[in-house]
C-alpha cells in the first residue's frame, strides 16, 4: 500500500508541475516581451497566483493521499501585507512541500535562496525562475584570491536580485543550517546542539544588507514523529505526523543597517543572535520528541 501510495504521490508532483509550469512560464515570457511597468505589475500579480495555486494543489493531493496530521502553532499573527525574513531548520526535502502548504496565502509566497546552477534543472529551474525566485552565486575565498575583481559581485549581484522585492511584500527564506540534518552531519562539523547543526549567516546577513526594510523573522521549526525522512518516505506518507512552530521574532535594531560583506563585527553579533535563535529551537525539539 505505502509503495502504490509513493507512486501515485510521485505522479501527483509531476502532473502537478508540469501543468502549472505551463501557466507560469507563459506569463514570464509575456513579462519579458513588454518591458512597461505597469504591464510587469500585472503579470507578477499573475504570476503570483498562480504559484499559490500550483502549492495549494500540491496541498490537495498530500491531504487526499496521506492524511497529514499536523499541529502547527503561532499563525496568529501573520500578515500577508508584510515583508518577512524567514528560517528554518533543514530535515527532510518534504520541509518545503509543508512550509509552501502551511504558509500559502497566510503570508507573502516564500522566496527560497537558489544555488545558481539550479535555474538550469529542466521544467523546475526555469519555474523558480518565473517566480522571481532569487539564484545566486557565492564567490569562494580562493575564487577571489585568483581574480580580485570578484570581491563584492555576489553583493552586487544579490543587491539587483532583491531590487524587485520592493515593490511588493516577499517572504525571503534560508535554511540556515546549509544542508539537511543527519548525526552524521551533526558530528562531523562538532554541531553545538542536539538536534541541529550549526546555522550559517551568511545568507542572512547579505539579505539585511540588501533589504534593510525587513523588521521582522519569522522562525519556523520542524519535527517529524518518523525517523524515517527520505523525500521517498515522504511520497509514501511515512512522515504524515509533525510539529511546527513559528516565532515572529523583531530583528534587533543594532542589525539593521549594516554590511555584511565589510563589518566584522556585525558578522559576529549575526552570529551570536542567529546561534540564540538555534538554542531556543533545539530546546524546543528537545521537549516534543
Amino acid at each position: 500500500m505505502e509503495i502504490l501510495r509513493g507512486i501515485l504521490s510521485f505522479l501527483a508532483v509531476v502532473l502537478n508541475t508540469l501543468f502549472w509550469c505551463i501557466f507560469l512560464l507563459s506569463v514570464a515570457v509575456l513579462k519579458l516581451l513588454v518591458p512597461v511597468e505597469a504591464w510587469k505589475k500585472v503579470c507578477t500579480k499573475i504570476i503570483i497566483n498562480v504559484g499559490e495555486c500550483w502549492i495549494y494543489c500540491n496541498g490537495l493531493w498530500i491531504k487526499l493521499l496521506h492524511r497529514p496530521e499536523l499541529k502547527v502553532e503561532g499563525f496568529e499573527s501573520l500578515d500577508r501585507s508584510k515583508w518577512y525574513l524567514s528560517v528554518a531548520n533543514h530535515q527532510s526535502w518534504a520541509d518545503i512541500f509543508v512550509l509552501q502548504d502551511i504558509t500559502n496565502r497566510q503570508i507573502p509566497m516564500l522566496k527560497f535562496f537558489m544555488k545558481h546552477v539550479l535555474i538550469w534543472v529542466p521544467v523546475i529551474g526555469l519555474a523558480w525562475w518565473a517566480l522571481d525566485m532569487p539564484f545566486l552565486k557565492r564567490y569562494t575565498k580562493e575564487e577571489i584570491e585568483r581574480n580580485p575583481n570578484l570581491r563584492g559581485k555576489d553583493v552586487k549581484e544579490m543587491e539587483k536580485s532583491f531590487s524587485r522585492y520592493s515593490r511588493y511584500p516577499v517572504s525571503i527564506f534560508s535554511f540556515a543550517e546549509g544542508t539537511r540534518f543527519t548525526e552524521e552531519k551533526k558530528i562531523a562539523q562538532n554541531s553545538k546542539f542536539n538536534n541541529l547543526l550549526n546555522p550559517k549567516s551568511g545568507g542572512i546577513g547579505l539579505t539585511l544588507t540588501t533589504m534593510p526594510y525587513i523588521k521582522v523573522l519569522l522562525d519556523f521549526t520542524i519535527h517529524y514523529e518518523s525517523s524515517r525522512r527520505s523525500f521517498w518516505d515522504f511520497l509514501c506518507g511515512r512522515m504524515s505526523k509533525a510539529n511546527v512552530r513559528v516565532k515572529e521574532v523583531q530583528i534587533p535594531e543594532y542589525l539593521l543597517g549594516k554590511n555584511y560583506e565589510e563589518d566584522i563585527e556585525f558578522r559576529e553579533e549575526l552570529k551570536s543572535w542567529m546561534e540564540n535563535l538555534w538554542s531556543d529551537k533545539d530546546q524546543y525539539l528537545e521537549e516534543i520528541k
